[in-house]
C-alpha cells in the first residue's frame, strides 16, 4: 500500500480508536465525574488548581479554553473535543511509528493496537487530566525524533513546547545528556573507532533542565491563586502546598497488596504492565545498546519518577509509558533495522 493510501487508513483508525475509547471513558467514569475532569483543567486557568504541582500544566487547560464561550456547558463540550482530538492524533502517531520503523502496514496496526489496549489497561477512575494526553503526544514524538535520528534543534523545539504542558519534558533534556554518553563510553568499551564527547548536546539538555525547572517555578508562583485539594479532598494523603509529594512508602504498602492480594479490580495489572514495559525496553536495548540504551535510560528514570511522586494505583500516570510500549512492540516484532544518524 502506498505512504498516502497507509496514512489515510491510519488517520480513519485512528479516529475511530479514539472515538471508541471515549466512548469507554464514559461509560467508566460516567459523565458526572467527567465534569470533574473539566473543572480540574478550567482550575488550572483561573489559577485555583486541585494541587499546587498542576499549576504549571497550562498547554492542555489554556487549549481547552481557547475553544470555549465562556460557559461551562461550552467548556464541557470543548474539553471532550480536545480529548477525541488528542488521543486520535496519539492513535495516528503510533500507526505512523509502527509503518516507518516496522516497515508495513502489518506493523503499522500493531503500533495502533498496542496503543489501543494499553490506553484501555490504564483507564482508571476517578481521574484522566487533559495534559496526560499531550504526554503520550510528545513522548511519541520524542521517540520518532530520536529513532530517526532528528538533529538537536528538534529535541530542544519539542522540548520547549512540552514544558508548558508537564514537567516530564525534562526527560527529553536528560536524553540529550545521556545519548552523547552512552556512544561515547560504548564506542571505548568496544574499541570501536573512537568519536568525541559531544558536549553540545550535554551543555543543552542541562540548559534545557535548569530553564525547564525555571519555568514550572515561574508558573506556579505567578499563576497560582488558591489550592483546592485540601478544600475538596480533606482526606487525601497528598500534603497541600508541596511543589511534589513523596509517596513511595505508600506505593511500596500498594506493590505488595496488588501481588498478595486477589481483587475484582485485578490490581495485579499494575506491577504487571511496569514489568512488561521493563522487559520489552531492556530487549530492545540489548539488540543495539549505542542506539537504544539512552532512551532506556530515559524510560527507567521515568518509571522510578512515577513510583517516587505518583500514587501507584492512579494508573493514567502510566500513559506516558506507552509510547516506549508501542516503540518496543514495532522493533521487536520486526527483523527491519532502521539506520540512524550518529551524533
Amino acid at each position: 500500500m502506498s505512504t498516502t493510501k497507509s496514512n489515510i487508513l491510519g488517520a480513519l483508525l485512528a479516529i475511530f480508536s479514539s472515538i471508541a475509547l471515549f466512548r469507554l471513558v464514559v461509560y467508566i467514569f460516567k459523565i458526572e465525574n467527567y465534569i470533574r475532569l473539566t473543572e480540574a483543567s478550567l482550575g488550572v486557568t483561573t489559577g485555583h488548581p486541585f494541587w499546587k504541582t498542576f499549576q504549571s500544566r497550562v498547554l492542555g487547560p489554556y487549549a481547552i479554553k481557547a475553544l470555549t464561550f465562556g460557559s461551562m456547558d461550552y467548556y464541557l463540550t470543548a474539553h471532550i473535543w480536545f480529548h477525541i482530538a488528542t488521543v486520535a492524533i496519539a492513535a495516528f502517531l503510533c500507526w505512523r511509528l509502527g509503518r516507518t520503523y516496522g516497515g508495513s502496514d502489518q506493523s503499522a496496526l500493531l503500533g495502533l493496537t498496542v496503543f489501543v489496549l494499553c490506553f484501555a489497561l490504564l483507564l482508571s477512575p476517578p481521574w484522566l487530566y487533559s495534559w496526560d494526553f499531550l504526554d503520550i503526544i510528545v513522548f511519541i514524538m520524542f521517540i520518532d525524533f530520536v529513532l530517526s535520528g532528528k538533529s538537536l534543534p528538534w529535541f530542544i523545539g519539542l522540548f520547549a513546547v512540552a514544558i508548558w504542558n508537564r514537567d516530564s519534558a525534562l526527560f527529553i533534556a536528560l536524553w540529550l545528556i545521556l545519548d552523547p554518553l552512552v556512544h561515547f563510553f560504548y564506542r571505548r568499551r568496544y574499541k570501536l573507532p573512537k568519536i568525541p564527547l559531544d558536549w553540545r548536546r550535554i551543555l543543552a539538555g542541562a540548559i534545557c533542565i535548569a530553564a525547564g525547572l525555571l519555568i514550572v517555578e515561574l508558573l506556579k508562583r505567578n499563576l497560582l491563586i488558591e489550592e483546592m485539594g485540601p478544600k475538596l479532598y480533606p482526606n487525601s494523603p497528598i500534603n497541600s502546598g508541596n511543589r511534589y509529594n513523596l509517596v513511595l512508602p505508600w506505593n511500596i504498602d500498594l506493590l505488595k497488596q496488588s501481588l498478595t492480594r486477589f481483587s475484582y479490580e485485578f490490581w495485579i495489572s499494575v506491577p504487571v504492565f511496569l514489568t512488561m514495559v521493563t522487559v520489552l525496553g531492556a530487549c530492545v536495548a540489548r539488540r543495539d545498546p549505542q542506539r537504544y540504551l539512552a532512551i532506556y535510560l530515559v524510560k527507567l528514570a521515568l518509571l522510578v519518577s512515577l513510583l517516587l511522586f505518583s500514587w501507584f494505583y492512579e494508573t493514567r500516570v502510566y500513559l506516558i509509558l506507552i509510547p516506549f510500549v508501542v516503540m518496543s512492540a514495532v522493533l521487536l516484532s520486526s527483523p527491519k533495522t532502521t539506520e540512524t544518524k550518529t551524533p
